[in-house]
């Protein structure tokens, strides 16, 4: 009989983007408003036990893209950047 092999989303992405990550960081997103109850969420998913330091320095760095890219896209190097590559169209 074949063995049966079965694949999950997972196994083709990067560690920090494993599924339990995303649901950690889904969970704290949900009350992304309430700064309080963000906090208390963090703290809460930090010390149920389930993530190393290191796994949840990458839950806070994936809560942290939306701010970082309105930092980005700011920046001068960015505008230079975007100027750059609309002047090497044609």
């Amino acid at each position: 009989m074949k063995k049966l092999y079965k694949e999950s989303v997972d196994d083709h992405l990067p560690k920090w983007l494993h599924s339990r990550f995303l649901s950690a960081v889904h969970f704290i997103w949900e009350v992304k408003g309430n700064t309080e109850e963000s906090i208390r969420r963090v703290r809460n998913v930090d010390e149920s036990g389930q993530f190393t330091d290191e796994e949840m320095s990458w839950i806070m760095m994936l809560l942290t893209i939306p701010k970082l890219q309105t930092i980005i896209e700011s920046s001068d190097d960015f505008n230079n950047f975007k100027a750059m590559k609309k002047a090497s169209v044609h």
